[in-house]
């Protein structure tokens, strides 16, 4: 099956050029793609890269600090708010009495830290 291709008349009042192709000068020299295109984007990219990772890592050293410092009888104030006195520290669970005789175990890593004015404060800051 073959196509064949219908060429138009011109508008009225368009004049009519034809342009022969043109035929193929010698060839300019290509520089080749530089690598700073590439570059560029990893180079923008890299400083909050590192920012981003720092910063995780400094925020995880303070709650290990934190967590540390703890001892028993300290009240504490979780994640989700609860608040009580810490009877036991493990090693992936807190044990925390949150009503005389009431203990609940929550993980470590939701313990906020000791609950004082400057725990609030900073609670509500955020």
């Amino acid at each position: 099956m073959s196509f064949a291709l219908q060429t138009l008349a011109p508008s009225p009042g368009q004049a009519t050029t034809t342009t022969a192709p043109s035929a193929p000068g010698p060839a300019s020299p290509q520089e080749p793609p530089s690598g700073l295109g590439m570059l560029l984007p990893i180079l923008m990219f890299l400083p909050l890269i590192l920012m981003m990772f720092w910063s995780s890592r400094s925020q995880q050293k303070k709650q290990q600090k934190v967590l540390a410092e703890l001892k028993k009888g300290d009240f504490v104030l979780t994640q989700s708010g609860i608040r009580g006195k810490l009877v036991e520290m493990g090693d992936r669970f807190a044990k925390i009495e949150v009503a005389p005789g009431m203990k609940i175990d929550v993980l470590k890593s939701a313990v906020l830290g000791k609950d004082t004015a400057e725990t609030g404060a900073q609670l509500e800051k955020k």
